[in-house]
This record gives C-alpha cells, structure tokens and sequence, in this order.
C-alpha cells in the first residue's frame, strides 16, 4: 500500500475500531452499537443495529433493565407494542429514533448524557444477552 493510501485509511481504520469496541457478536447474532436518548421524562428510546448471520433467524422475546420498569419492542414505531420481534437471517434490523426501536417506560431516574446502563435481550435461540446501552444524542456524539 502506498504512503499515500495509508494516511487515507487511517481515519476509517480508527473509526471501525471505536465503533467494535462498543459491538457484540454471540455466535451467529450480531449486535451493533447500542445507545439510548438522554430523558425528559419516564420514557426513552433505545436503538441498536441487530443482525442474524446464520442460516436461521432468531426471535427477540423480551427485553429488561434495572434503569427502567419496563421495555418495550417497538419494531414499528406508530403501533403498539409487540411481543416478539422477528429477526430473519442475514437481513439486519435498523433502529433510530423515527423508526424501529425499544421503549424504555417507567424510568427510575432520569438518563443524561454519558451514562451507561445495562440492557438484557432475550432471544428465542440465542437466549439472555446483556448489551451496555450508551446514553447521548446521536451515536458517539458523547
């Protein structure tokens, strides 16, 4: 590579490593960067990239974290919530605040920028994983 190309891929190189740093993978279930809203009131919105690169998909069942009373799956934003969130394999799910996400109800405290709180996602075949959930604006915004 030239002295040249190398400066370039510099910046991209240290971004894909911040962004793995804050990206799990359990066995075949991907989950990408996982943030929150700061609150205003009992309610936040949670996002996170998921992804399925088996042959199979997987089911999200349920979700829970000690920040909150509740969370609810919320994969289409303007309906209720649902009890189960298909994930079909090798078609990654999207979040963000106008989209799909997870409702976080019933806060315990308000969220502010710069906390971290744990988040339990139950899957059908992947079972209990815990994911950190950044609290900030927009993701790595701090």
């Amino acid at each position: 590579m030239t002295p040249r190309r190398l400066l370039l891929a510099a910046p991209l190189v240290l971004i894909a490593g911040r962004a793995e740093a804050h990206s799990y993978r359990f066995g075949e279930l991907m989950i990408g960067h996982a943030w929150c809203e700061p609150s205003d009131g009992p309610t936040t919105r949670a996002m996170m990239p998921l992804a399925v690169t088996g042959n199979r998909g997987d089911t999200l069942t349920g979700a829970s974290t000690p920040a909150a009373e509740a969370v609810e799956l919320r994969p289409d934003p303007r309906g209720p919530a649902a009890s189960r969130w298909e994930i079909a394999a090798r078609r990654p799910v999207a979040m963000r605040p106008d989209g799909p996400h997870l409702l976080l109800t019933g806060l315990k405290r308000p969220l502010v920028r710069g906390d971290r709180v744990p988040l339990d996602l139950r899957f059908e075949r992947s079972g209990m994983r815990q994911v950190e959930l950044w609290v900030e604006r927009a993701p790595y915004s701090g």
